[in-house]
């Protein structure tokens, strides 16, 4: 009985700990709810996607683009990585010529900072890998530009 009770509480100290620490990863920061422009810099292409599909983006939402990093309450910093099929060359002697298929994913990353004082400082990013499929459906900048407006304006 003593050895039940000893468990019990070894566990019931832990779980709220456990519990905490799984929820501090899906905390917004709260400045977050406070940007209402954004610019954009980084890679052309995936830059490209989202200037195409402005209106779309800042319809029924809190954010809207800013045509300098001056006037904006945040910058948008967007990498991509192409992905697609590549042809690696195998040591094989016998069979030259003869390679394999390596299928790179499509990486799409964005990171949202704020300025504090003269610097600027990281407070939300996300990332996503896509395959060719999912790359032509919606293109990683668009799926995260949807997470990013959901994020900071209330799922809107």
């Amino acid at each position: 009985m003593k050895k039940n009770f000893s468990r019990f509480l070894v566990v019931s100290l832990l779980l709220p700990g456990l519990a905490i620490g799984k929820h501090k990863g899906d905390k917004i920061d709260p400045r977050l709810k406070q940007i209402h422009t954004i610019f954009l810099k980084g890679a052309y292409t995936a830059l490209q996607e989202v200037r195409d599909k402005r209106a779309e983006i800042e319809k029924d939402s809190c954010l809207r683009f800013a045509d300098h990093a001056d006037s904006a309450d945040a910058v948008v910093k967007v990498s991509y990585t192409p992905g697609g099929v590549s042809q690696v060359s195998t040591a094989t002697p016998n069979m030259p010529g003869m390679g394999l298929q390596d299928v790179q994913p499509y990486h799409t990353a964005l990171e949202l900072s704020v300025r504090e004082g003269t610097k600027m400082r990281k407070i939300w990013d996300k990332h996503v890998d896509l395959d060719r499929g999912q790359q032509a459906t919606q293109p990683g900048v668009l799926r995260l530009m949807d997470f990013l407006r959901h994020d900071a304006c209330d799922g809107r």
